[in-house]
């Protein structure tokens, strides 16, 4: 069954986990404030996804939604969260059976990954569903008809999202409908709305509904020692936003500007470095301040010389953090290295197998 999916802009299309570009991310924020009517409060940027995300949790007590919400938003996966991706979730160290809390990033990528990768994936022009348990024969399976409700919430190679309310007949380019979900947000009942449930296209049989949870804190012993799935992501993402924003940097300085606007296109950089960058190293603390110190030093600048001085602290700061950082996408690329070979182990047992039964 084909169903109707939406963009939200006109950007390229990419991959929700660990945006290309922290820029285009953040100026991502005011569309989605503009589309949904929710304030930066309710929304959550994280390095990690390329797309802000609405925090249900930060949704009024007795209500079904944000009150300035706007109906016409509503066909939106990410406001149609289910209850166990709603909020950030505490549980317990494996190995020390502490209670601990999930971290806003480690929130933020489990919801994109369920967004991205609880469809079915084709391998050597065959369909698989990847079950996500490593180490086991549950890494996949072959995927069939009992498999075809599970559509990609997100498809990143047209950068188009599942219009969740065309699925119960809906259509939020009909003034009647964006009534009846209006009235829905203020309390009424509908027995469409009511039925809306994200779970049906990301639930499947064989798979642990707690695979994406599983996935995040997945532990990798490597030289430099042991890091978490998001750990690696972080720490890539510090390096690419360092790169990214360093070579903006030396762009600006380039370019024929009076000295006010310099100063204040490099207060934003040094602003994206400080909101977005996560540096895992014990010199974290330092790097912070040091941002800081770019920050203000654009922020008073008032000659060419001075908005100079700013820059370079600001390179500098952002040099070492690209540095100290890379060794996160040596990691993520060892990771996929590691995966995609037990992708093919798998399809391969199960191909031998099943000759063998032949």
């Amino acid at each position: 069954m084909e169903h109707r999916r939406r963009a939200l802009d006109d950007v390229p299309a990419e991959h929700l986990l660990l945006p290309a570009s922290v820029i285009d991310t953040a100026q991502r924020l005011p569309v989605w404030q503009a589309f949904s009517g929710l304030d930066e409060h309710d929304l959550l940027l994280s390095p990690l996804s390329a797309s802000p995300l609405p925090m249900p949790w930060t949704v009024p007590a007795g209500r079904r939604r944000w009150p300035r919400l706007r109906p016409e938003a509503m066909w939106h996966p990410l406001l149609w969260l289910p209850a166990r991706l709603g909020s950030p979730v505490a549980r317990r160290d494996p190995v020390t059976g502490d209670l601990e809390g999930e971290t806003y990033d480690e929130w933020a990528t489990r919801v994109v990954l369920e967004m991205t990768e609880a469809s079915p994936v084709v391998v050597d022009g065959e369909r698989w569903l990847l079950l996500h348990d490593p180490g086991r024969e549950h890494v996949l399976r072959p995927a069939g008809p009992q498999d075809d409700h599970l559509v990609p919430l997100f498809d990143p190679a047209t950068g188009s999202w599942l219009d969740v309310l065309a699925t119960v007949g809906l259509d939020v380019d009909d003034p009647a409908d964006v009534v009846r979900i209006q009235e829905w947000l203020d309390g009424e009942p509908d027995d469409a709305l009511d039925a809306v449930d994200l779970d049906r296209f990301l639930r499947a049989h064989g798979r642990d509904p707690g695979w994406a949870s599983d996935r995040v804190r997945r532990p990798l012993v490597a030289p430099g020692g042991s890091r978490t799935y998001v750990d690696d992501l972080l720490d890539a993402s510090c390096a690419l936003v360092a790169r990214e924003l360093g070579e903006a940097t030396v762009r600006l300085m380039g370019e024929r500007l009076t000295t006010r606007e310099t100063t204040r296109r490099l207060g934003l950089l040094a602003r994206l470095a400080s909101t977005f960058m996560s540096p895992g190293t014990e010199g974290a603390d330092d790097v912070g301040m040091a941002l800081g110190l770019a920050t203000a030093r654009a922020d008073r600048a008032t000659t060419t010389e001075q908005a100079r001085a700013a820059a370079d602290v600001l390179r500098a700061v952002l040099g070492t953090v690209a540095e100290t950082s890379a060794l996160g996408i040596e990691r993520l690329g060892l990771r996929v290295a590691i995966e995609t070979a037990e992708v093919r182990d798998r399809i391969a047992a199960i191909g031998a197998a099943a000759r063998q039964i032949a």
